[in-house]
């Protein structure tokens, strides 16, 4: 952070853990009328061998194993230790290329399990050592660990655990199909061994073989080609070829489609609906009908049927959106998004009683379609009861959670992805009380982005004033009156951009609470005449909103003053909301655009940004508009 108020030496947590002085002030409760005021930033003081730290970080990051064990041998007496040992170890797990190493060494990783049990770190080795395991072949001790590993979120793992599965003579195809429902997950290592392995052990039907060849080929010509060598289906090879150019296809191929009547023709028109839809291209939905057509029986996956159902949308074909949403695995149809638009599906086909009953189980969520679905059941959408604040002694149990001191000491350095691991590792199984303290603790310390992600995690009591905290009032309210926009609005966009972390820097180059890009910094600085404008000024908080704002009015006053579109600008540019809008056929309501933005991140983010809005609005203006008029009506 840039803006430093007070130095909290650095100290190693034992289980006696962080001393609360200075820190918890408060008698008994802390008053719940702070989350408008300036943050208070604490930081940790510095180590001289953090630059060191780093270094090995980074050698660790390239599998570099003799310079990982020079610099570890440099670090004996520093403060992380945990990581110091992980980061030495960790490359002798890896080969260069990033391939598990078969000989890994066994006794050194058992011995770190059982220094660290019960730490972040242990278990992202866990996940590194059953990698490792998967790939020897070793399914006895590969579910062991993988038993042991709590955050099972690396998609080879599944992918291992059906080969274990399928070695110890279970028939995993049908449970292979559910988990790899996306593209990129068939493309992940172990996921493509799994997908040749069923496709060589003779077990798999005709229609099988060419669904795996054709999800692996739209983003892999070599592993779809691998599949379809196994299939006994002449034209496979050749759909797989069209099914990877549909990728790249800008439609001067539509004529040479196969119209052949069969499995392997249908899925090269939905592939090719699939890549259409995701350009915005307005003949998506003719693709997939065609597809249908050809073998109606066809299965896919449920990436391409959710952009089935938006090309349907787009399309106004609510048909082709009721059956793509129907067609999915339970898993996908079952959230929020599918069950807002099937129920708009139903209501379009004059079906109002499911159509309600398809927006009852949306309502139930706080995100953008949960809104949505409230407004169409005609229920008023307001903030939950607060809950009770959080005490003392609540508070100062959760200033003792040794993980969080870590991420203290790893956030000052800069280390995001492992701040951010150190400080959600401790709330899995966390009661509503335990989160909103913990979320009030990272308040106390300045952590307003921790705090944020640790309110949303809870289920029946809720705290909107952590979940969407108003820092700098007063400056937000001058500078987006200037700029001719709600605080709200602006307030939104913070959210989803940094998080307000002041000193937030993307990969992009975007800086600051706002996330600004140096060029667009001094285009937007000339255009309101801030003079002596110099790019380090994006940290300093006012300057941020200023530009901010002003650039956010700016992109709504080109995009005709619809929030939406200039959200989607702000965060893609302002040339691509009127490019998206160019191939429409049709007038469409905001809802509709917005889901079939054909970047993901943007279409995220337009969602994110519109939901904020709306819940800042409650907060401070103790009233919102309706979300639907919000997001208007888009015409071509």
């Amino acid at each position: 952070m840039s803006q430093i108020s007070k130095h909290i030496p650095f100290i190693r947590v034992s289980s006696a853990a962080l001393a609360v002085s200075g820190i918890l002030t408060s008698t008994t409760i802390f008053a719940q009328n702070t989350y408008a005021e300036n943050p208070v930033t604490s930081t940790i003081s510095s180590h001289p061998l953090d630059g060191v730290f780093a270094q090995l970080r980074d050698a660790a990051r390239a599998n570099n194993v003799a310079r990982a064990a020079q610099l570890a041998d440099q670090l004996s007496s520093y403060p992380l230790t945990s990581y110091v040992d992980y980061y030495r170890l960790k490359p002798r797990l890896f080969n260069s290329d990033g391939t598990p190493n078969v000989n890994a060494p066994d006794g050194d990783i058992e011995q770190f399990f059982r220094t660290y049990a019960g730490q972040a770190l242990a278990d992202r080795l866990r996940n590194d050592y059953a990698l490792v395991l998967g790939a020897r072949g070793d399914w006895r001790n590969f579910r062991t660990h993988y038993a042991q590993f709590n955050l099972k979120d690396d998609m080879q793992l599944k992918c291992y655990e059906q080969m274990a599965n399928a070695a110890d003579g279970q028939n995993v195809t049908k449970a292979t199909m559910a988990l790899l429902t996306e593209s990129k997950h068939a493309n992940a290592r172990a996921c493509q061994q799994l997908v040749r392995q069923l496709a060589s052990s003779g077990k798999l039907s005709n229609d099988e073989i060419n669904y795996f060849a054709a999800l692996s080929a739209y983003t892999s010509s070599t592993q779809g080609q691998a599949i379809a060598a196994y299939s006994s289906s002449p034209s496979a090879a050749s759909m797989v070829s069209l099914v990877n150019q549909a990728n790249d296809d800008k439609g001067s191929l539509a004529g040479s489609l196969p119209s052949n009547n069969d499995q392997t023709s249908a899925l090269a028109q939905a592939y090719y609906g699939y890549s259409a839809a995701r350009r915005a291209a307005p003949d998506a939905a003719t693709y997939y009908r065609n597809a249908y057509s050809q073998y109606s029986r066809l299965q896919l996956p449920d990436d391409v049927l959710g952009w089935q159902a938006r090309a349907g949308m787009r399309a106004g074909d609510w048909q082709l959106v009721a059956s793509g949403i129907d067609k999915m695995t339970d898993a996908e149809k079952n959230t929020p998004i599918w069950q807002y638009w099937r129920g708009r599906a139903y209501a379009a086909q004059g079906d109002r009683n499911m159509a309600n009953m398809m927006y009852e189980q949306a309502a139930g969520s706080f995100d953008f379609y949960g809104i949505l679905a409230k407004e169409e059941l005609g229920q008023k959408v307001s903030l939950p009861p607060n809950a009770v604040p959080s005490t003392r002694e609540e508070i100062n149990a959760a200033s003792r959670i040794e993980g969080f001191e870590r991420a203290r000491k790893l956030q000052a350095m800069n280390m995001t992805l492992e701040y951010n691991r150190e400080w959600n590792y401790p709330l899995r199984g966390m009661t509503d009380r335990q989160l909103l303290a913990a979320a009030e603790y990272a308040r106390k310390i300045g952590f307003l982005d921790r705090m944020i992600n640790t309110s949303d995690r809870t289920r029946s009591e809720f705290n909107f004033k952590q979940r969407y905290p108003t820092p700098y009032l007063s400056i937000m309210n001058n500078r987006a009156a200037e700029a001719g926009i709600t605080p709200a609005w602006a307030y939104g966009i913070i959210r989803q951009e940094s998080r307000f972390v002041v000193a937030a820097k993307s990969h992009a180059n975007a800086n600051g609470l706002m996330q600004i890009i140096p060029e667009t910094a001094r285009a937007v600085a000339r255009r309101i005449g801030l003079s002596n404008f110099t790019l380090d000024q994006l940290y300093n908080i006012d300057t941020n909103i200023q530009l901010g704002t002003a650039y956010l009015g700016q992109t709504k006053d080109l995009l005709g003053g619809s929030q939406p579109l200039a959200s989607a600008g702000y965060n893609a540019g302002p040339g691509r909301p009127p490019q998206w809008r160019r191939t429409l056929t049709r007038s469409v309501d905001g809802a509709i655009y917005a889901e079939t933005i054909p970047f993901s991140e943007t279409r995220s983010y337009v969602k994110n940004v519109m939901a904020n809005t709306i819940y800042y609005h409650l907060l401070l203006d103790g009233r919102a508009p309706s979300l639907k008029s919000l997001m208007g009506t888009v015409s071509p």
